[in-house]
């Protein structure tokens, strides 16, 4: 996934119940048969790491990092979209080794 999701006007007649979304990008077609039908779009904003953060979250923890915060877009961006994306909150802590003086062991701190 390069820029994650894309709403498009294809076919948007054919949206007959509410549905409620957040997208990279949505076309004024698009966003409009959703809001007709009672639902809602938002456009949020995610930046590469983000959008792997949300795609493929074991990918952190297996390489021993957290989550990344959710980024602000660049100001160019800033009136195309409604808000920053939010990403999940690590499911668990990631434990970190103490460096070790002469006198202790390495230990291991959850």
């Amino acid at each position: 996934m390069k820029d994650g999701v894309r709403l498009m006007g294809r076919g948007s007649e054919q949206i007959k119940w509410p549905i409620h979304q957040e997208v990279s990008r949505v076309t004024v077609r698009a966003k409009e048969a959703v809001e007709a039908a009672g639902g809602s779009v938002r456009r949020v904003y995610y930046n590469k790491l983000g959008l792997k953060a949300l795609v493929k979250p074991e990918w952190f923890e297996k390489k021993g990092r957290l989550l990344p915060r959710a980024a602000r877009p660049p100001p160019k961006q800033k009136d195309k979209v409604d808000s920053i994306g939010r990403l999940p909150a690590p499911t668990k802590p990631i434990p970190f080794l103490v460096e070790a003086s002469k006198d202790l062991p390495v230990q291991h701190l959850s």
